[in-house]
């Protein structure tokens, strides 16, 4: 079978004579068709197939399991196909995946020459793709790291140098500037980008630099020595920039600064809402100490009672609170605030107190449908409701 996307990768309508077509095992109007030659890159090297179809019908998969294997289209499809065949493969998905291709090159070309890394693999996902490198260690990746070998690899795009993509001889093997070296065989395709990056790869790739437009480290995982560097190239890149910048207008406009401003700006702001923050809980402590102070007892049986419902307070300001109320002899102290859906609590009993705090806290909670228990002196929970007049009814009804 003659594979036209290496001698042609601009081809993208071709005929073709249909040498098998075999019902797929298990599916209805699925085929596995073998032509006499193929536009269709099949999945391999970390590149995903081709689409397009074959007569009109949809190709789902084009596969191709070695050298002497035949390139299988899967084909859906109402009957078998026969005869010659017109194949047309998607041009979108062509031109995206041979953009993310020779993008991964320029990247691991450029961290070859300035780490001596080389590439364990390469991956093309639905939204970005991924390239693995070892012998990454002695570049521990950072923002600014990223930052210039992107802006490196943009500067040799903009060059807009020739991608050769062929099957060398012996001779002009030996002589080519190769990133590694591979095993020579006839199947042996090279693909050299100007005269610097010239590598042995299969896939598809643009016919120059300046297709691939742009690339754009998004991420990486680093671990073992290896580097895996999440990026985007071709229309890809200019997708991801794209909402991103729009978005990064629009909050410059509620900032009334510039786009390049908006960090510093979101900066000020940060500071000045941490200063409210803690403006705030200042404000809220002193009011929570004076409704504390303030607060009278209730005489019963198990000694003064002390309830409140203390908005704004957190687990510190609670503990805060039964601190200061139970020094007085005798004291019992129930504590509430709002906490998500429902009320965090806490009851402490002073010295002398009648009661034992965590299981007056135990017969409260049953009243208020909520769990909780504690020691002697000290005792917290949840309730789902609140009720202040049956918390006193319930710790008087402890003292008796």
């Amino acid at each position: 079978m003659i594979a036209l996307y290496h001698s042609d990768p601009d081809l993208l309508e071709f005929s073709a004579e249909v040498r098998t077509c075999a019902p797929v095992a298990g599916a209805d109007d699925l085929y596995d068709v073998v032509l006499s030659n193929t536009a269709f890159y099949p999945t391999g090297g970390g590149q995903p197939c081709d689409a397009g179809t074959l007569d009109g019908f949809p190709v789902e998969d084009v596969s191709h399991e070695g050298d002497l294997a035949p390139i299988v289209h899967r084909v859906r499809a109402p009957r078998p196909l026969s005869g010659v065949v017109r194949g047309c493969v998607d041009k979108a998905r062509r031109l995206d995946f041979s953009q993310q291709h020779t993008g991964q090159h320029m990247l691991s070309h450029v961290l070859c020459e300035r780490f001596d890394a080389y590439s364990l693999g390469l991956h093309i996902g639905r939204d970005d793709a991924y390239v693995d490198l070892a012998g990454a260690d002695a570049a521990p990746m950072t923002r600014e790291l990223a930052d210039e070998l992107e802006a490196e690899v943009n500067a040799w795009i903009a060059q807009d140098e020739p991608v050769r993509c062929f099957f060398p001889t012996p001779e002009e093997l030996e002589a080519l500037p190769l990133r590694k070296k591979p095993d020579p065989h006839p199947e042996l395709r090279i693909v050299c980008i100007g005269s610097r990056e010239a590598v042995a790869c299969c896939g598809t790739h643009a016919r120059s630099t300046g297709q691939v437009q742009a690339l754009h480290i998004l991420s990486w995982q680093q671990s073992h020595g290896n580097l895996r560097l999440f990026f985007v190239a071709g229309l890809r890149a200019l997708r991801w920039a794209w909402p991103r910048a729009e978005q990064a207008e629009g909050a410059a406009r509620l900032f009334s600064c510039g786009a390049q401003d908006l960090v510093a700006a979101v900066d000020r702001l940060r500071a000045q809402n941490a200063d409210l923050a803690r403006r705030l809980a200042e404000l809220t402590r002193e009011r929570i100490a004076a409704q504390l102070t303030s607060l009278a007892p209730v005489p019963s049986p198990a000694g003064p009672l002390y309830a409140a419902c203390l908005e704004g307070a957190d687990a510190d300001g609670l503990r805060e609170g039964l601190a200061l109320l139970t020094r007085r002899e005798g004291a019992v102290c129930f504590l509430c605030a709002p906490s998500g859906e429902g009320y965090a609590v806490a009851l402490g009993a002073g010295p002398g107190a009648r009661v034992h705090a965590g299981q007056a806290l135990r017969a409260v909670l049953a009243e208020l449908g909520g769990k909780g228990g504690g020691r002697a002196d000290s005792a917290f929970g949840r309730c789902a409701r609140m009720d202040l007049a049956a918390v006193l009814r319930v710790l008087g009804a402890q003292g008796q």
